[in-house]
């Protein structure tokens, strides 16, 4: 599952673009086995079923072994109305009353199959249901029993219903499930505990030009009078809080990868890469293959939704939202992609026991990111291990008991046990990583593993001092922390503090001299150790293997004067040709942190195309560019020199149509390049596009997500991402525009507040859309007009927001920015009340307009 758990909102996309594309690879080396052959040269052989589960030990819990769902959603009344068969062995506890967890909004019946109804209650404090079983005839703990439950449940977090949206161009409803960690059970009543892995089946009923994907093989498809019905069975086990469906009017991209379908499911009409999409996921699951074990299921299949915000690996059909995955040359929605797709093994062939074991799965998925990342990040093959690609927090631990399920998902089990992960890796060598790996796989096949047992599988190969370092680490609260200190030798003093733990692998530094030579130094615990050039112009490169996390996690830059971090930065920047040359070759991950300090004043305007040739990595590339243009900005630099880096960056910011490092990081601050070319010239033909609507406007998201780097005049702005807010056939692009738009308003003159308001009026009256209202509504907000008349469009606007047939969740605060643009005019504020009078509002909305001074 990805990190970002809630909706991203617009303004800050392309910061969570850049906070994903950190969990990135950027190293080199090749993790392919020696003697395995491509997993294309072999056909893809179906899964095996996994063993019959064991009879249940005296005094074991409640076993699942099968549910079964049938039913259908009911759109007019929001529910799901629903069956669901359990079969089961009670355990010793379960002889007399069985506790299945259950907060669906009704339970109807419930009966042995074939049989009489049985007693139950509904606890909906505890979300609990407990049913008396005491006389089920036979009952026994190790005798299996099937239960039916009639039941609805109402749509939630856990049962997304996204109707039909007016200012949606796909129009197209959908409902899909997202239940981890714990809310299967308000969907379906179940055991809803990650480890009691039980076989799935469903069969639902949906409009006659809906369809249905679900976990396991479509077994039954049929039209019928009333619709349609479809139904899906695994032959294996599912964990409860993978079991999904979705049903939508969907369009189905696929390709074969040897005897495995690989598809990419979106609503009719969400354009996208998706012949790029399907060509990452193959390449990804062929290398998890190499290293891992082959793919286990009959299917892969990406399911793109709308209002999801996030990524869920649920088992063979991962759910990732539309805004972050249909460009997948961007480096954030790639990312997402093969860090999803990385949990089919960890997470899904093997799940975790409980949520404290959470780290197992998201952990090796943002590790297996890297991995599939890699080609994009490094081609040098220098060895390095993805380290500073991986972000961690202080307090942030691995395994925290002490937090709910749904609160574990801090930085901890993601880039913190990735670390961990990384640090193992660099101790014992690929092969024994890698191959530990495939024997966990192999003896949990269609199980679940917890910490303690995970450890021990590593901690023969790692030996008893650093295992107990590992065991350490996983409950490490604090960092590691870099003391700078004042040397005389004119370097830095660095002294390494690891209060609680955190490290189990060694910290050390590379110095590459002039010739090509180096030297290594250690920094010891609790010692000071003087970094320092001994010859001119040596090089440092941080962390040679890139094992550990970005010294910026571990210097408290705050605490030191930042002359210090500077000589830092002038022992890492080349100051030669020769010193350019060693960086080319020290590999991307160091390429890419060594330019995010400047760019070397050795390379010329006239050698830097060919300097950005040489780079080993996409980030790299662009990094260079970047800071590239910051340097060309810089208002002290002499003209002459000015005009020679514009005539450089010119040609390779217009690119074929325009450079792949752009598309890749369109994170990185390009803004500066609008200072030293001109933008508006040099991407005309792409503005003009813009103004003109589509398909002519339909660029690819990859592009705009470049082109919103590039301040523009007012009139441009609001005929080129103007006409994108309003017409593109992307959903994405239109947020993407509405950001830029209402970016620009922020720093707009007075005179041009009139026109930003005209425009945010116009699609608060056309949309429902979260994102797109969301940023017209933030718009609005911040460009208010002195009086209420000269805010009647806006007012106009945002009464026949609310006057709509259906609500949204930003009801209440439309009538907070309506009685702010009232500006204390009560006349105004009695007529926008007035006109509301009768309209069904949401509760929210409601009591803002009743007492408009809780706003």
């Amino acid at each position: 599952m990805d990190l970002a758990r809630c909706l991203v909102r617009p303004e800050t996309r392309l910061a969570a673009v850049f906070l994903a594309s950190l969990a990135a690879a950027c190293s080199t080396a090749d993790p392919i086995a020696p003697g395995k052959s491509s997993p294309d040269d072999t056909e893809q052989q179906p899964p095996e079923p996994p063993p019959p589960k064991p009879e249940p030990p005296a005094g074991a819990p409640i076993d699942v072994q099968r549910y079964e769902v049938t039913g259908a959603f009911d759109w007019s009344r929001g529910r799901l109305v629903a069956t669901v068969a359990m079969t089961l062995l009670p355990g010793d506890d379960g002889l007399r009353s069985l506790r299945l967890d259950s907060a669906v909004a009704e339970v109807k019946a419930v009966r042995l199959a074939g049989g009489a109804d049985l007693p139950f209650t509904v606890d909906a404090e505890l979300e609990a249901l407990r049913i008396d079983v005491s006389r089920a005839p036979g009952i026994a703990a190790d005798r299996a029993i099937t239960l039916e439950i009639d039941y609805e449940a109402a749509e939630s977090e856990a049962l997304h219903a996204i109707p039909a949206r007016w200012g949606d161009p796909a129009a197209s409803r959908a409902i899909y499930t997202i239940s981890e960690p714990l809310n299967a059970a308000r969907w379906m009543p179940c055991h809803n505990t990650p480890e009691d892995r039980a076989v799935f089946s469903i069969d639902l009923g949906m409009d006659a030009q809906e369809t249905m994907i679900a976990n396991g093989t479509l077994v039954s498809d049929e039209q019928g009078a009333s619709g349609r019905r479809m139904k899906y069975a695994t032959e294996y086990t599912v964990p409860i809080y993978l079991m999904a469906f979705a049903i939508g009017d969907f369009e189905v991209e696929s390709t074969m990868k040897g005897s495995l379908p690989i598809s990419v499911w979106h609503r009719r009409g969400v354009p996208g890469d998706y012949a790029r999409l399907l060509d990452e996921i193959a390449r990804s699951i062929g290398l998890f293959e190499e290293l891992l074990v082959p793919y286990p299921f009959e299917k892969y299949a990406l399911v793109l939704v709308p209002e999801f915000g996030r990524g869920i690996e649920n088992l063979g059909i991962t759910f990732q939202e539309e805004f972050m995955s249909t460009a997948p040359t961007n480096s954030g929605d790639l990312n997402l992609t093969i860090h999803e797709l990385g949990h089919q093994w960890f997470g899904d062939l093997v799940t975790v026991k409980s949520w404290d074991d959470l780290w197992i799965k998201e952990g090796m998925a943002t590790l297996l990111a890297s991995e599939g990342a890699r080609v994009y990040l490094d081609e040098s093959g220098e060895g390095t291990l993805n380290g500073d690609s991986f972000s961690a927090v202080a307090d942030h631990s691995i395994v925290d008991p002490d937090l709910a399920p749904d609160e574990k998902y801090t930085a901890g089990p993601y880039g913190r046990a990735a670390w961990l992960l990384t640090q193992i890796r660099s101790l014992l060598g690929e092969e024994s990583f890698w191959g530990t790996l495939r024997d966990v796989l192999d003896d949990h096949r269609f199980g679940a593993i917890g910490t303690d047992e995970f450890l021990d599988a590593f901690a023969g190969p790692l030996g008893p001092d650093a295992a107990a370092r590992v065991r350490r680490a996983v409950r490490a609260r604090a960092l590691p922390r870099l003391d700078l200190g004042p040397s005389p030798s004119g370097g830095v003093l660095v002294t390494l503090r690891d209060p609680d733990g955190a490290l189990v692998a060694p910290v050390d530094l590379l110095w590459i001299a002039d010739d090509g030579t180096t030297r290594s130094q250690v920094l010891e615990l609790d010692q000071a150790v003087d970094v320092a050039p001994q010859r001119e112009g040596e090089m440092l490169i941080l962390d040679p293997l890139d094992r550990h996390l970005s010294w910026y996690h571990l210097v408290d830059y705050s605490e030191n004067p930042e002359d210090r971090a500077a000589r830092f930065s002038a022992f890492r920047l080349p100051t030669s040709l020769s010193r350019v040359a060693n960086l080319l070759e020290a590999g991307g991950v160091h390429q890419t942190a060594v330019l995010g300090a400047g760019l070397p004043e050795a390379v010329a305007p006239d050698a830097f195309a060919a300097f950005l040739d040489g780079l080993d990595s996409e980030e790299a590339k662009g990094v260079a560019v970047a800071a590239a243009c910051a340097r060309a900005a810089d208002p002290a630099l002499d003209p002459a020199l000015r005009a020679a880096w514009s005539s450089a960056l010119a040609p390779l910011l217009a690119g074929p149509s325009y450079a792949h490092w752009t598309e890749f990081t369109p994170w990185l601050e390009y803004g500066a390049c609008g200072e030293v070319v001109d933008a508006l010239a040099l991407y005309a033909d792409e503005w003009s596009a813009l103004a003109a609507g589509p398909p002519a406007s339909d660029l690819s998201d990859a592009h705009l997500l470049f082109l919103y780097n590039f301040a523009l005049p007012l009139e441009t702005l609001l005929s080129a991402w103007g006409n994108v807010a309003r017409q593109s056939s992307s959903l994405r692009a239109r947020s993407l525009a509405m950001s830029r738009i209402r970016l620009e308003s922020d720093l707009a003159p007075p005179e041009d507040l009139p026109a930003f308001r005209a425009f945010f009026s116009e699609i608060v009256a056309s949309t429902e859309v979260f994102d797109l209202l969301y940023q017209a509504l933030t718009g609005l907000s911040r460009t208010p007009a002195p009086t209420a008349a000269e805010n009647a469009e806006a007012l106009a606007a945002l009464s026949q927001q609310l006057r709509t047939a259906s609500t949204t969740p930003l009801d209440g605060w439309a009538v907070c920015v309506a009685f702010a643009l009232t500006q204390g005019d009560a006349a105004a504020w009695r007529e926008f009340v007035g006109g509301l009078d009768g309209v069904e509002l949401s509760a929210e909305a409601a009591e803002m307009l009743a007492n408009p001074s809780r706003c």
